[in-house]
């Protein structure tokens, strides 16, 4: 986990203070307080808000439901929120995981969570979601997810109404970085000056990272965050990645990147591209639950395009079981009727299509979303993540001691994305030297965490991260791990 700086301590005492008085005034118990007295929930999950308030709503009529204080957070700030929270034992009951840079085995292992309690008919609904080491430790439920491996967070969305203004095709998104670049320069020129190509988010250097994974998978990389997947060698600095980063670059160097961009969050960044300031922007599936909960008369201009590739071809990108989403405190004394908040609402189909509904990421059950309510748009997105995003191998699925890896392993930094910020923003100029140091300090790092795994009783080693019978365009599915 990443030290917290001063400013940032005083930011997430501020937010912790606001979030507090909010759930006195809701009447909302703490993670720390008497039971019975209602639930505390924190998320990230912009988009899913109003269905959740729906369900809080609900949930404080049913018979043994209790109220439920709801605290939004940017994914940005969440993680020092919640990290000053369990230094003052103030956590809420019920929360997400977002801003933390550990993974969920270290941070189970570190006591920031306990077991769920879920029903049998909960349980059964999201066993074959469930991997020991990402939901379940020692046999126990501790979360499950809420959303379906199919997805890719590099999305090129764009605005129809100033697409078509220079003369492109709403219908024909472009699907190349040649392409990209030309209709960016395109939609600008046809701007007069009044608005711009392309605009990202470039504050946010993790989600930077992300979406460049991403990018580099549809490049071709086999693999993911930067390992590949049959020899399980770290390999940022292979040229996939080096084109990703080169292209994004690019169009900085070609003046069609709003001035300003370098220090906006997402929330920024897509307000300003709603508003007209730019023609595309990349994002997440999330995009128009955002957008559109903000600024509705956007879903007429509103447009999609497919993930980015070099050269023209078929798309195919990997993407590992879903983590969990929901994680009930150590410090809660509510565990029984969090569990059933979780277990009556959230567990279902109906959740399913609600996030559907909402435009978030597509939802466990992703069938439901030709049925739901969402912009065509949207529901154009989830046919292609339909065919163009397989299951990855994950290795803590072949080997549970795994987890004792991660829960020794310590970030590696600059990562990825601060490596792609720096090179957005003219401080990295030597873009593969810094993915090929990132590439032995990742390796460097895996190799101390696996030897104090190993020297706590763990049996792993390199060949539990190798895959050699993964096979492109395909899913990666359980039986296989045991060929291995």
């Amino acid at each position: 986990m990443t030290a917290m700086t001063r400013r940032g301590f005083l930011a997430a005492a501020g937010a912790l203070t606001a979030a507090a008085a909010t759930s006195a005034c809701g009447g909302g118990g703490g993670g720390g307080g008497a039971a019975g007295k209602g639930l505390t929930w924190w998320d990230h999950q912009n988009q899913l808000q109003t269905a959740k308030k729906e369900i809080f709503a609900a949930f404080a009529k049913d018979p043994g439901g209790v109220p439920v204080q709801y605290t939004y957070y940017n994914p940005a700030k969440m993680g020092q929120a919640l990290q000053l929270a369990k230094q003052s034992g103030q956590l809420p009951d019920l929360r997400t995981n977002a801003g933390l840079t550990l993974p969920a085995a270290a941070l189970v292992a570190a006591g920031w969570s306990q077991p769920l309690q879920l029903t049998a008919e909960a349980e059964a609904r999201v066993k074959d979601s469930l991997i020991e080491g990402l939901h379940t430790f020692d046999g126990k439920i501790y979360a499950f997810p809420i959303f379906s491996h199919q997805t890719y967070s590099a999305v090129t969305w764009f605005n129809k109404e100033l697409v078509a203004r220079a003369g492109l095709d709403p219908e024909a998104p472009p699907r190349t970085y040649d392409e990209f670049r030309a209709a960016a320069r395109k939609a600008q020129s046809a701007g007069g000056g009044q608005s711009y190509g392309w605009v990202w988010n470039i504050g946010m250097p993790n989600r930077l990272g992300e979406q460049v994974n991403d990018l580099a998978q549809a490049a071709g990389f086999a693999g993911a965050g930067g390992v590949r997947y049959r020899d399980g060698e770290y390999a940022f600095h292979a040229d996939e990645y080096v084109d990703v980063i080169e292209f994004l670059v690019s169009l900085r160097q070609d003046k069609v990147l709003v001035p300003g961009a370098n220090s906006w969050l997402d929330d920024v960044a897509r307000a300003r591209w709603t508003a007209g300031i730019a023609a595309y922007y990349f994002d997440g599936p999330w995009c128009p639950g955002v957008a559109l909960k903000a600024a509705p008369e956007f879903g007429a201009k509103l447009g999609v395009g497919p993930i980015l590739t070099p050269g023209p071809g078929d798309v195919a990108t990997y993407h590992a079981p879903q983590a969990g989403d929901y994680w009930l405190s150590a410090t809660s004394k509510n565990a029984a009727v969090a569990s059933k908040l979780l277990s009556d609402h959230f567990t279902t189909e109906e959740y399913s299509l609600r996030v559907a509904g909402t435009m978030s990421q597509p939802p466990r059950d992703i069938s439901v979303v030709d049925r739901s309510a969402a912009h065509p748009a949207y529901k154009k997105l989830i046919t292609w993540f339909k065919e163009s995003v397989f299951l990855a191998p994950e290795p803590i699925a072949g080997n549970a001691d795994i987890q004792q890896v991660q829960i020794a392993s310590k970030p590696v930094t600059p990562n990825l994305g601060d490596i792609v910020q720096g090179a957005l923003t003219g401080d990295v100029t030597d873009v593969r030297a810094a993915l090929t140091k990132l590439s032995s300090d990742s390796a460097a790092q895996r190799d101390t965490a696996i030897a104090a795994a190993k020297a706590k009783g763990a049996q792993v080693g390199l060949d539990d991260f190798a895959f050699p019978n993964w096979k492109p365009r395909s899913d990666y599915t359980e039986p296989m791990y045991a060929d291995r």
